[in-house]
């Protein structure tokens, strides 16, 4: 349910940002084609129901036929810690790659024969239609083109993360919100110099022609450091003979490295006086809070005194 409501609020969040409606090439016949992920049964079935509120003729595990691909990076990787025998685990490696549906109902029949501790439960959930449909081409109602341009990982995305939080962890959020723009305009702006000009991000030519150049250039200089060693040895043997004792002093070539220091940008000084009020903030957020306990503590010891006097009264009364 908390998916469901997630891509349901994304929908309506693109629709007030850009002012259209998402669209998917199964219930469109435009759009997004296929949505890859790794096989998070909760986020999978979250996607289904907000797809069946926007089409009610076919269930939330249909949709996901249409559009639902797994990552077979993450699916490796949940076979790697499953206890399975290592044929069976190669029965189950072959699903992605098989040529039909029929081929892969053989292999599932084979994987039920096989009798592993675990492998009913394993066939339970991977034999649901939008499961299974998620790993081979052949049971999935995806495009042959669009599965085949879809690619078979969500390495890029993962890559992603990695870079962004290069911009800083554990940040105020409008910190973050600020890093995280700069990042992605820093992206877009890659990618449209990659487009019009060809050029890369990284500024090397990876052409297939540049690498085999690179390819011939370190063999070369392995070449020459395997001739250059085999004279050391043959040199210090000779040394050997003659001289019992050598002192050696090994050469050490220092590179200095420069580290050039760059001015901070406007939006480096506008982050940083963020970063500063925000903590001004949590400082005068702590004093109040020390305030407001002292003037508790001082209420509790007037009504202490309070107490203390109308008990003496009484006494002297009596």
């Amino acid at each position: 349910e908390g998916y469901h409501r997630l891509f349901s609020s994304l929908f309506q969040v693109i629709y007030e940002v850009s002012g259209q409606h998402i669209k998917f090439q199964h219930i469109h016949k435009e759009g997004i084609g296929c949505i890859l992920a790794d096989l998070d049964s909760a986020q999978a079935k979250g996607l289904g129901l907000a797809l069946h509120d926007l089409d009610h003729e076919r269930d939330w595990e249909t949709h996901l036929t249409f559009i639902f691909k797994s990552c077979l990076v993450h699916f490796e990787r949940n076979l790697h810690h499953k206890a399975f025998e290592k044929n069976t685990k190669n029965l189950i490696r072959q699903i992605p790659s098989a040529s039909s549906k029929d081929e892969v109902n053989i292999l599932l029949q084979q994987i039920k024969d096989t009798n592993d501790d675990g492998i009913e439960d394993w066939l339970k959930y991977y034999k649901q239609p939008y499961v299974l449909s998620s790993l081979n081409q052949f049971i999935s109602n995806i495009d042959y083109e669009i599965w085949h341009k879809s690619g078979g990982n969500t390495n890029n995305a993962e890559a992603a993360h990695f870079m962004v939080n290069r911009e800083g962890k554990q940040l105020k959020l409008l910190s973050a919100i600020l890093r995280g723009k700069r990042y992605d305009e820093r992206c877009y702006k890659t990618i449209e110099i990659h487009n019009k000009a060809g050029v890369s991000y990284t500024h090397i030519d990876k052409s297939e022609i540049k690498r085999t150049c690179g390819s011939i250039t370190r063999k070369g200089f392995r070449n020459q450091k395997n001739k250059e060693s085999v004279i050391d040895l043959t040199n210090n043997k000779l040394s050997n003979k003659s001289s019992s004792k050598r002192k050696l002093s090994p050469s050490t070539n220092r590179k200095s490295s420069k580290k050039s220091r760059k001015e901070p940008s406007e939006n480096d000084n506008e982050i940083l006086e963020l970063e500063i009020e925000e903590r001004k903030m949590a400082l005068r957020e702590r004093a109040i809070k020390a305030r407001t306990a002292e003037i508790e503590v001082r209420k509790l010891e007037a009504e202490v005194e309070a107490l203390e006097l109308a008990n003496l009264q009484q006494k002297q009364k009596v």
